[in-house]
Parts: C-alpha cells; structure tokens; sequence
C-alpha cells in the first residue's frame, strides 16, 4: 500500500479532478491518498472534508496558514511508517496514465530493481528542468524531480530544515540525496500530464496575491501528447 500525499492550494476542482484519475488508473488496494490543505479558503475545505467522508481519500489536514512547500514534505515522511518502502509526492493537478499493468505498479518495479535510486517519477516535459545526464533502457538518471507523481524511498529520504514558509523543497531534497550516494531518475516510458495549461496556472488573481511564489510564474510548458491516455509527448520532447 502506497502513501500518496497531495499538497492542496485553492483550486478545488483541479485536487478533486486528479483524486479521480489517481482512483480510475491505479490498482484498487495498491495505494492510500493524503491531502494536506494550505490555508484555502473554507468553501475549498469543506469539499475537501466531502472527499473525506466519501472516503476517497483517507486523512485530510486543514492548516490555517499557507506552509509554503517544504514543510508538508517533512511531514509526509513522518506520516508514512517506517515499515514502508515507498511513498508518493504529488501536485494537485499532475494525473496518472492509464497504464496495464498500472502506472504504479510498473514505478514500484523500477524502483525495486534499481536500489540506487532515491526518487523516480514519470517523464514530463520540458525536460531540461530535470537536467538529465545519462538515459538507461528504462530509466533516465537526472538531477532533480519535482513533485509529480514523485516515488520516494523511504530510507532514502533526507534530512531537511524544517521551516515555515520556505520553497524550492524538490530541488533540495534531490541535492540532499545525491550528497548522500543516491540516484534520482525518471521514467522511460512511463508519462504523466501537467494539467495547468491555463491562464495563471488556474488560479484566480486573488489567489494568486496568496502566495509570493506564484506571482513570479511564467506562462506554462503547452504541448500535446500523442495519445491522452498514456500522456506520451511528441518525439522531440521526450528521451
């Protein structure tokens, strides 16, 4: 069983949309969804709190504050217990593809067969973001990943600041790793899709104004995949 933690900002409907597809494309008993809530407003935690009583997911926490991103991370890590191998980081709006066997058994295998790894997520483009530096058959061995769909191996975890407030947790968290001997990949040929193609991310302005981080977004990465299933890119996008 797989602790999947999703951090939640607002945008209801984007949380909601990618609870679903996490439910219609994986293995039922293969995982256990979190949502951690970051100071929305109480329209937003009240249906999150309906998630819950329709038990799609299994703990909801209701914060007051927006924590920013690198404090829920540490806390996902305490959450998940120390029996377990692995657990999974994911955005609000990052879906799964609907793989046979499922997208998360065939990461639990990869993982299972490269013990060097850290973290594993699916390929997402621009892939320049991830710095990769050396493909394998299945594998490509990168810098960093961020929070999408992100496969963590317990033990491999590391040791961070915890702090209020504070961003960049996926950056740090992959140099972290590699300064303690472990490896971070993504996958081959296994995708996911980013579904923040929108004007401000899907934000409204107001909710923009919330977070210091967002204000300074650029416009997103827009392509289409090849085949909305499986969310695979066009060649010249992927490796």
């Amino acid at each position: 069983m797989i602790p999947i933690y999703i951090s939640s900002f607002f945008r209801y409907d984007a949380t909601e949309y990618t609870i679903g597809k996490i439910h219609e494309r994986t293995d039922p008993g293969t995982f256990q969804i979190h949502v951690y809530d970051n100071g929305s407003d109480p329209e937003t935690q009240d249906k999150l709190y309906d998630l819950l009583k329709a038990k799609k997911i299994v703990s909801l926490t209701l914060d007051s504050r927006n924590t920013g991103c690198l404090y829920n991370k540490i806390v996902y890590h305490a959450m998940t217990e120390s029996s377990e191998k692995y657990f999974m980081i994911n955005d609000n709006d990052v879906h799964p593809p609907l793989l046979y066997p499922s997208w998360l058994t065939l990461m639990i295998a990869i993982m299972d067969k490269h013990p060097e790894l850290a973290f594993l997520t699916p390929q997402l483009p621009p892939l320049g973001l991830q710095e990769p530096y050396e493909v394998k058959e299945d594998i490509v061995y990168c810098k960093g990943v961020g929070n999408t769909l992100k496969l963590v191996r317990r033990e491999a975890f590391p040791t961070m600041e915890q702090k209020l407030g504070a961003y960049g947790d996926d950056g740090w968290a992959s140099i972290k790793v590699h300064e303690a001997g472990w490896k971070v990949a993504f996958c081959r040929n296994i995708f996911c899709w980013h579904d923040a193609q929108r004007d401000n991310y899907g934000y409204k302005p107001e909710e923009l104004d919330k977070d210091p981080r967002k204000k300074g977004y650029g416009e997103p990465f827009r392509y289409d995949p090849i085949n909305w299933y499986t969310y695979e890119p066009p060649a010249s996008l992927r490796l």
